[in-house]
This record gives structure tokens, sequence and C-alpha cells, in this order.
């Protein structure tokens, strides 16, 4: 069984906002409720943390392969978008920016790292992952 720790507290505070702590730092983030449905707007809401969670993942483990392999990601970029109904999250477009000039070899080596994204894995199959990639010339 994989073991649990506790990584962060989250409380309301009002006014449909959320204030997480991380365990063991001081680093912290509010959310609030979209100004479309109530909510002040003022700070990003939960759906976008998680486009961002994604992104974060996917871009660690590009770095992790390829530091690996000797390939230089540094400036590589993820713009991401939440793609939201009525019905909730249906998935989410991530544009994935390299800005230096990159091998055959190499590009592959970037998509199949962002392809192993924990996070990716754990989200539901059916939320779609639209990733285009934009590399240097």
């Amino acid at each position: 069984m994989p073991q649990s720790t506790i990584t962060s507290t989250t409380m309301l505070t009002g006014n449909m906002r959320t204030h997480t702590i991380f365990t063991g730092s001081t680093t912290s983030f509010i959310t609030d409720v979209p100004q479309a449905i109530g909510g002040r707007g003022e700070y990003p809401p939960p759906a976008s943390l998680l486009a961002a969670s994604l992104s974060c993942c996917m871009l660690s483990m590009l770095a992790f392969v390829a530091t690996k392999h000797g390939i230089n990601t540094d400036g590589v970029s993820v713009l991401a978008n939440v793609l939201e109904d009525s019905n909730g999250i249906q998935g989410f477009n991530l544009r994935i920016t390299v800005p230096m000039q990159t091998t055959p070899e190499a590009r592959a080596v970037m998509e199949r790292a962002v392809r192993s994204c924990p996070v990716a894995k754990a989200l539901s199959p059916s939320l779609e992952k639209h990733i285009v990639w934009s590399f240097a010339e």
C-alpha cells in the first residue's frame, strides 16, 4: 500500500475563497471561485491550478529525462488552457514551446518524457490532453 503523507492543509476563509499552506513550508496559495459563477475572481480558480500542476509535472519530467541525455531545456514553457463547460472540466490544451534548436532525437526524448507525467496519468482518461509542440527552427 502506498504511504500517505500530509502535504498541505486547505481552509475556507470566506467569500468562497480557499487558502492552502504546504506542510513544512511557508509556501501557500489562495483560490477563488470564478466571477462568472459568483466568486470574487481575484485569485486563480482550482481548475487553473490543476492545469498549472499538469504543466509543472510535464516540464519537471522533461527536465529530469533531458538532463540524463545532456539536452538543454532552459526556457522551455507550457501555455495551458482549461477546457470547461457546464459539466465541468473536459480537458486541457497545452502548447509546449522549445525556444532553442533541437535534433529529432532530442525532440523524441522530450515528447516521451512529457508523456510519462504522473499527474497526467492520474487524471481521468476521459479528460482530453491536447499537446501541441512548438520547436524553434
